[in-house]
């Protein structure tokens, strides 16, 4: 009986300190996070927590001392090169968090909110000096959490969803500009850490921006925006944005321009296959139009489908290193660099295929809508050892090594257009093969022999 009684009575002990236990895991593991942070060039300027029974609740203040490194850990997940006045823009740059979450462990996922509180003293300095009205618009913007990501993060799993607070504000700037920012339902989810997710998935259904000063006007509209990432490794990943629509004109300026676009789909992956590495890329738009005061231009059902096979991983590492070291300011060793390495890349061979380079109809300026082309083509680059020795003065040294099957399909009102507007395609003519409307053309290069439809053209 005395036995039962202790069992229990340990039960109930251990039930009643689990929410203690649970913080202090939670804690510990928030501490940790704090520490990587730390080492990313954010500093902890304030960590106040209020706890109850069952729930605790924190509040944290960023200042970002050392933005240098903290955009060195942001190129690690991007291949875009940030300008170099983006640094000293967010030195001193506070940042606001607050996190919410059960003492039970695992009960339920983080609530955390992310908001920046404070400008850089630069970007201050200079708002100040321009518009202290604005300046003060925004600082009380950002005082109200006017920007937030709000994110329930699992700390078992990785996963994680979240929103991006609306945004819907006009404000008039002292020299009459008239601003207008508008943000509707930008949602996301993923899985991994927070500053760098192996997943990420987000949908905004409308992006809206503005600016008018007297006739003046630049106006800027995206709606239902997707857009999926998954990053397994450094050189296995893929990317794809989705859309609907995309809105853009300038008024007013002399030279009006509206750009109109409509159901845009891209996707961009790289995998490894052994040693080498596959780069793919698809786009396609179905319809564009473009005019302006100058010219006026409707496309159709654009499509463009490539891949780049055979790139030697350990070459390209290094290429894709030595590019992600280099500034805006190349010096003459590091373009020496660079270029040894395009050699050396070179010279262990690559393919380049385009599966799919198509437009189904344009026109231009007043002429009538026509039909387009389709194009399908085949680039190898051997392998060649002795590449490197010959130090590429110039393209021509890689010819020898090239060999080209293209396979072209273009309307014979689209020819005859390019045959009296442009020389472009005076080395097809007499080649011409005919398909019911269209011209085909067979083109082929190796060995330095060139043909087409057959026929020797050397």
């Amino acid at each position: 009986m005395k036995k039962n009684i202790l069992a229990v009575v340990v039960l109930l002990l251990t039930i009643v300190s689990l929410p203690s236990i649970g913080n202090s895991f939670i804690k510990n593991s928030i501490d940790e996070r704090l520490l990587e942070l730390k080492s990313f060039g954010l500093q902890t300027s304030k960590d106040e927590s209020i706890s109850t029974y069952l729930n605790t609740s924190r509040h944290f203040e960023f200042l970002l001392k050392d933005s240098q490194v903290f955009l060195n850990h942001l190129k690690q997940y991007s291949d875009k090169q940030i300008p170099p006045y983006v640094n000293s823009m967010l030195v001193g740059v506070l940042i606001g968090a607050d996190i919410k979450y059960s003492n039970l462990p695992f009960a339920k996922a983080f609530e955390i909110e992310i908001y920046p509180m404070k400008l850089s003293p630069k970007m201050s300095e200079v708002l100040k000096d321009n518009d202290i009205n604005f300046y003060k618009y925004t600082e009380n913007f950002l005082q109200n959490k006017g920007v937030l990501y709000h994110i329930e993060y699992n700390l078992l799993n990785e996963d994680f969803t979240g929103y991006i607070k609306d945004i819907n504000e006009k404000q008039t700037l002292r020299d009459g500009t008239n601003l207008m920012l508008s943000l509707e339902n930008a949602n996301f989810k993923g899985n991994g850490e927070l500053l760098a997710p192996k997943e990420l998935s987000s949908k905004v259904k409308e992006l809206h921006f503005d600016v008018s000063l007297d006739e003046k006007n630049l106006n800027i509209l995206l709606s239902k925006f997707k857009s999926t990432s998954i990053l397994e490794s450094e050189n296995t990943y893929s990317t794809s944005v989705d859309v609907q629509t995309m809105l853009v004109t300038l008024e007013g300026t002399g030279n009006d321009v509206n750009i109109s676009m409509e159901k845009l789909r891209a996707n961009t992956s790289s995998n490894e296959e052994g040693k080498s590495i596959q780069f793919n890329s698809k786009t396609s738009i179905k319809r564009l139009e473009f005019s302006s005061k100058l010219a006026k231009f409707n496309m159709k059902k654009f499509n463009i489908d490539v891949a780049l096979r055979g790139l030697d991983k350990q070459e390209y590492s290094h290429f894709a290193q030595l590019l992600s070291q280099n500034t805006s300011q190349v010096s003459t060793v590091s373009n020496a660099a660079i270029e040894t390495s395009i050699t050396k890349l070179l010279s262990k061979g690559i393919v380049l295929e385009i599966a799919n380079f198509s437009v189904d109809e344009f026109s231009r300026n007043r002429d009538d809508t026509i039909k387009g082309f389709n194009i399908k083509s085949k680039f190898t680059l051997k392998e060649d050892k002795d590449l490197a020795q010959k130090r590429i003065p110039s393209l021509f040294v890689l010819i020898p090594n090239i060999s080209i099957e293209s396979e072209i399909r273009i309307s014979k009102t689209l020819y005859k257009k390019l045959k009296n507007d442009s020389r472009i395609l005076e080395g097809f003519n007499g080649y011409e093969k005919e398909d019911g409307d269209d011209y085909t053309f067979t083109l082929k290069f190796a060995d330095m022999q060139a043909s087409i439809n057959g026929t020797s053209i050397n």
